[in-house]
């Protein structure tokens, strides 16, 4: 039994620290040097061998010097004085497990455990540290109560029956499960400044997360599932704002053979009344709830004619142009809402409104030629972006992956030889010919579609939705164009029903983790009282119209007679719970005939002990009986016959 314990004890210690190699709090070297350590004790332990796999002298030796290199680690080594913490922590755990032979230090352990799992939880965000919790959370009450065992067995200086633990543990692991998530709405928020957790941001994608677009070199598309943003809009809305479209960068100007970000404004933005201000709107406005994955450089991505934003600590602009980004300290969730319009105005307008700059792009004879070849003799600027738009999507064959093409392409090579090409080909290509007309153009990379989920109702924006599109200055403001067929833009993917709703739910629960656990903040906490003062005096005025009506009620004949049955039932089952008293009840009642007071803190066997020197004929003829107890009380089973037993010999001893 002690063995399987020991076993026990050195795993859970291993499982403490497992969701380290996840969170990249430490190196991965010394976790897996521990975790080889451990394993080790336990493959000793589990051949009947001691634990020990240094002699003690050469580990004490190491504890001694592990002091000194406490030190060395923190400034040399980790450079890191929680990384070096944590190394000395997985360090004590094998000293304890190797010493736990010939030093009783199972309370120390469990100790130790508990720092690595500390230590684990808090550099985890992602919700699978839930189950990793539950587990660990189990387990460690099991040892808590056996290390209880061990230390009353010592304090008698008896052994008897291990109780079972199992369930108790059970019962304790789901009261603390109740109560966490009752305190929780109140726990004040502390963001956590030194750690990410499982998942960190977004830094790799192809478009609209690079800084520059080379055509020169070949391009990656992303393949990821993983969720950049929720947007969640009301049912109106969806009809005027979807596809959706979320802004990451702007790629404005030609420079050394890259489409590059201009430099812009740069500085913070004022908030007035609870709301950033980045554009005025123009024509009807709506708000959206965005949930968002830190991407690049703590950048927003705002979806397409967002005006206004709030919910954020502070906001700037810069330093690239039409980019907006976050104060605080990178964290894998934002949340904040939007206020859209179906088109907007910068807020600085020049009086002439001057077209902005072309950009750059070197126009080859052939590509102003087929310029003028798509639009034939239109004049006006929309409807030559329209034109060359529909041209594009009609005429050029789309490669979902920008490796498909097997070579770095130019634009000139997309446009006059090889026809084909991904997104952002189709992007710089229109660009390339609006430009030739004089018409001022910019691509524009970010997300786009998404996926509805049917049970929430909100947007799901994944990593593999990175699309590239196109702005063209006409009409006095930038206006959408994308000129890669609508049938191969990201979100056209096709899937079942049933596997579409295990995707929904499976987000769901993610959505629900991100939102109300790792990104709940001090608004909601604000908002969640103010919802619960509200209850609260509604549920107040309810009651007091609730006691005016029943005080009427306890006037009347008929509420006396039911509070006469309620009381005759009330006796009934306090008569009935006196009767059904615990056996403990039942034998200290006895003793008390006797002379003798059993208080809380004295065993049922030390009475009997007084009473056989008081009297010894009583002591004997209890003393089957109290061995019969003992059995029941320390049995992992219930056994009603010795129950009914012990009850009736005492009730035919007290006769």
């Amino acid at each position: 039994m002690q063995r399987r314990h020991d076993i026990e004890t050195v795993l859970l210690t291993a499982l403490a620290a497992a969701p380290l190699y996840a969170t990249g709090a430490i190196g991965v070297v010394p976790l897996l040097i521990f975790h080889a350590a451990m394993l080790a004790i336990v493959a000793r332990l589990a051949s009947g061998r001691s634990p020990e796999l240094v002699p003690p002298a050469v580990m004490r030796a190491l504890g001694v010097a592990y002091v000194v290199f406490f030190f060395i680690d923190a400034i040399a080594i980790s450079r890191s004085a929680i990384a070096a913490a944590t190394h000395l922590v997985l360090f004590i755990a094998v000293y304890q497990a190797i010493e736990s032979r010939r030093v009783y230090n199972h309370a120390q352990r469990l100790l130790t455990t508990a720092l690595l799992f500390v230590a684990s939880i808090a550099t985890s965000t992602h919700i699978t540290i839930v189950l990793f919790v539950i587990v660990f959370g189990f387990v460690m009450l099991r040892q808590m109560m056996y290390a209880s065992h061990l230390d009353t067995v010592r304090a008698l200086d008896r052994d008897y029956a291990e109780p079972p633990t199992a369930r108790a543990a059970t019962f304790y692991l789901c009261g603390t499960a109740i109560i966490a998530a009752l305190l929780f709405p109140f726990i004040p928020r502390v963001r956590n400044p030194m750690v990410q957790g499982i998942t960190g941001g977004l830094t790799n994608a192809t478009t609209g997360l690079s800084d520059t677009i080379n055509f020169n070199q070949e391009r990656a598309s992303p393949n990821d599932p993983t969720v950049v943003a929720r947007v969640s809009m009301s049912q109106e809305a969806v009809p005027f704002f979807t596809p959706l479209r979320l802004r990451a960068a702007v790629y404005d100007r030609w420079s050394d053979s890259e489409w590059r970000q201009s430099q812009g404004p740069y500085g913070s933005i004022p908030q007035r009344s609870g709301r950033f201000q980045i554009a005025r709107p123009v024509g009807f406005s709506r708000e959206a709830e965005v949930q968002q994955r830190l991407v690049r450089d703590n950048r927003l991505l705002l979806p397409e004619g967002t005006y206004a934003i709030s919910g954020l600590n502070g906001i700037y602009q810069g330093p690239k142009r039409d980019s907006y980004s976050v104060f605080q300290t990178p964290r894998d969730m934002l949340r904040f809402n939007v206020l859209m319009a179906r088109g907007i105005d910068p807020l600085r307008m020049n009086a002439q409104r001057q077209p902005p700059p072309l950009t750059g792009y070197p126009i080859s004879p052939a590509v102003s030629a087929m310029a003028r070849d798509i639009v034939g003799n239109e004049t006006d600027p929309f409807k030559q972006a329209v034109a060359i738009e529909r041209y594009l999507n009609r005429n050029f064959r789309y490669l979902a992956r920008a490796q498909d093409i097997g070579h770095a392409m130019s634009v000139d090579d997309f446009l006059l030889r090889e026809r084909r090409g991904h997104c952002e080909y189709f992007a710089a290509g229109q660009v390339a010919l609006l430009n030739a007309l004089g018409v001022p153009a910019r691509i524009v990379g970010g997300f786009y579609g998404g996926t509805l989920n049917p049970l929430t109702g909100y947007f799901v924006v994944r990593r593999e939705d990175a699309h590239a599109w196109v702005e063209a200055y006409v009409r006095g403001r930038w206006t959408t164009f994308d000129p890669t067929p609508a049938t191969m833009r990201p979100g056209n993917t096709r899937t079942g029903l049933l596997r579409a709703y295990t995707a929904a739910i499976s987000d769901s629960i993610t959505y629900f983790w991100d939102r109300y656990v790792l990104t709940y903040g001090l608004g909601d906490q604000i908002a969640f009282l103010s919802d619960l003062i509200t209850r609260f005096r509604s549920f107040a005025a309810g009651t007091r119209n609730a006691f005016g009506s029943g005080v009427r009620l306890a006037s009347s004949p008929s509420f006396a007679i039911a509070l006469a049955i309620a009381a005759g039932i009330v006796v009934g089952i306090v008569a009935l719970l006196r009767r059904r008293r615990s056996l403990f009840a039942l034998l200290a009642s006895h003793l008390k005939r006797h002379g003798i007071e059993v208080s809380d803190a004295m065993t049922i066997e030390e009475a009997l002990q007084i009473l056989r020197t008081k009297e010894p004929d009583a002591a004997r003829a209890l003393e089957p009986l109290v061995a019969l107890y003992e059995a029941e009380r320390f049995s992992p089973v219930r056994d009603q016959t010795r129950v009914a037993t012990i009850r009736r010999e005492l009730a035919r001893l007290s006769s």
